[in-house]
């Protein structure tokens, strides 16, 4: 894609009742009222593009700034490099940049099919994706377009998203151009008027969250967008940042918005209590991904910094419910989107709304139902605000939103035989460790040594930090497992709440989460 993008350059210059229901219009209403918007979505969204052309609002990157009209210029010639090439199914395997952007929209205006491939998936993750969505063209850094296979059979789906690996062969989620543009459209319409003018990306855009309710809504909302690369934010992997670069980032470009996860909220509360920044500076901070701390919130609302928790899935195209600066309420992830209708039967968090096309050569259900269960359990209160109060699965996910499940770390340690009994725990913190009964002839150091090899095989957000010792084998005669041997895996975290939460440093996180 060199020569394209050269091309492109220089035309460029998200209490509890059994059937608790929350809905704020019904499902023939929603209907009515967005038939004429969902009858053209693409149409509009673009020509949303087009009423900012004249504006000063720039989007940038690392190398250069473009107004929206030179965007607009650029989307066009590489749609007419993408067509010229036959190409249908692509994987965007590029840190963010403008040319990411790009690419992106042309691939949305001529109704291609776009896999954002994360940069923290393991080669062997990336080679699945790619045999998996069928993949014809790649695109990485720098502008380089390569071609793999034969012009792949067209897909209905807009975008495919595989999460972050949670069983180590991820998943694909099929969602339409419709339900994409329709979740930028219902954040929109919950938010005042200019209340970000600058947003900065401080997430991957392969991140699903970022790119549709980051760079996407910020685009239809004309405001100016910077693009810097992860290295300049200060990504150094997956999960470490260098708080020096973060800082200057969000200073250099008055950064009026971002999204957040709460490993990067924790940053940005460090940066305000040491002085680095200033949280006058900023205008609304969305933060979800991951479980979020009570203390981030409570440390956020003495500084006055916007913090805004929501909650969404990829099935639901990212977003389902955000607190707002007109609609907030601390400990809840908000109200649901206008699109979405919320309820929580039996304790477990129920969706109806735009829903994901199928999971990518998975079979689909063939039921009619209009609720879909999300796997995660919650309340809701009188006022309508939606809580989550954790997860029905074992699932995992890292303060920096990877999910990770515990089995499948746990199916790789069997090859060890240092260890009989280990347990994989982190939830909400930024690397998970183990729990480890140790085999009767193992020490410390094979112990350690067997974790460095273990984590060979694992992608840098799912490697062990360390781990700990069991005062004694899980077992059925203290409750610690099941008849059929399994993990009773709550009662594991309350009997080692203590020294996990020590471990970590934390000394009440823990154990709120689990008694």
């Amino acid at each position: 894609m060199g020569e394209l993008l050269s091309t492109a350059s220089s035309c460029l210059g998200w209490p509890y009742r059994r059937w608790a229901l929350l809905t704020t219009v019904d499902a023939t209403t929603l209907q009515s009222n967005s038939m004429n918007w969902r009858g053209n979505m693409i149409t509009h969204f673009f020509r949303q593009l087009e009423s900012f052309a004249a504006t000063d609002a720039r989007l940038s990157d690392d190398h250069r700034s473009i107004s929206y009209q030179d965007l607009l210029l650029a989307i066009d010639a590489m749609a007419n490099e993408l067509q010229r090439r036959g190409s249908q199914r692509l994987a965007l395997l590029a840190d963010n940049s403008l040319d990411w952007l790009i690419c992106d929209l042309a691939a949305l205006k001529l109704g291609l099919t776009v896999v954002p491939i994360p940069a923290f998936f393991t080669n062997a993750q990336r080679q699945a994706v790619f045999a998996d969505a069928e993949i014809d063209t790649i695109i990485t850094d720098n502008g380089a377009i390569e071609r793999i296979r034969a012009t792949a059979t067209p897909h209905a789906a807009a975008k495919i998203t595989y999460t972050s690996g949670s069983t180590g062969e991820p998943k694909g989620v099929c969602l339409s151009a419709e339900h994409l543009l329709e979740t930028v459209r219902a954040i929109a319409q919950q938010l005042p008027d200019k209340l970000s003018q600058r947003h900065l990306c401080c997430l991957p855009l392969a991140v699903l969250l970022e790119n549709i309710a980051g760079a996407w809504l910020a685009l239809y909302l004309g405001a100016s967008i910077h693009l810097p690369s992860l290295t300049s934010l200060g990504y150094q992997r997956s999960n470490q940042m260098d708080a020096t670069l973060f800082f200057a980032e969000l200073r250099s470009f008055k950064a009026h918005s971002v999204i957040a996860i709460p490993a990067l909220a924790e940053l940005l509360l460090q940066g305000c209590e040491q002085g680095a920044l200033n949280a006058e500076q900023f205008r609304f901070i969305a933060v979800g991904g991951a479980t979020v701390a009570p203390h981030i919130l409570e440390r956020a609302a003495q500084l006055k910094l916007p913090l805004y928790e929501g909650y969404g899935l990829s099935e639901c195209g990212s977003v389902v419910a955000l607190n707002t600066p007109t609609a907030h309420k601390q400990g809840s992830v908000g109200r649901p989107l206008p699109h979405q209708q919320v309820r929580v039967v039996n304790g477990q968090i129920y969706t109806a709304g735009p829903y994901m096309m199928g999971y990518l050569n998975h079979p689909t259900p063939t039921s009619d139902a209009i609720w879909h269960a999300t796997g995660d359990l919650g309340t809701i209160d009188a006022d309508g605000y939606l809580s989550v109060t954790g997860r029905a699965s074992n699932l995992i996910i890292t303060s920096y939103g990877r999910n990770i499940s515990p089995e499948w770390i746990e199916t790789l340690a069997q090859a060890f035989h240092c260890w009989s009994q280990f347990m994989v725990v982190g939830d909400a913190q930024a690397q998970p460790i183990a729990l480890i009964t140790p085999s009767t002839e193992a020490t410390s150091a094979l112990i350690e040594a067997a974790i460095q090899a273990l984590n060979q095989h694992l992608p840098d957000y799912a490697q062990l930090a360390g781990w700990l010792p069991t005062k004694e084998p899980f077992s059925q005669e203290n409750q610690l497992l099941t008849y059929n041997n399994r993990f009773r895996r709550k009662a594991i975290l309350k009997t080692y709440a203590q020294a996990i939460s020590q471990f970590y440093g934390d000394t009440h996180g823990i154990l709120s989460r689990v008694m």
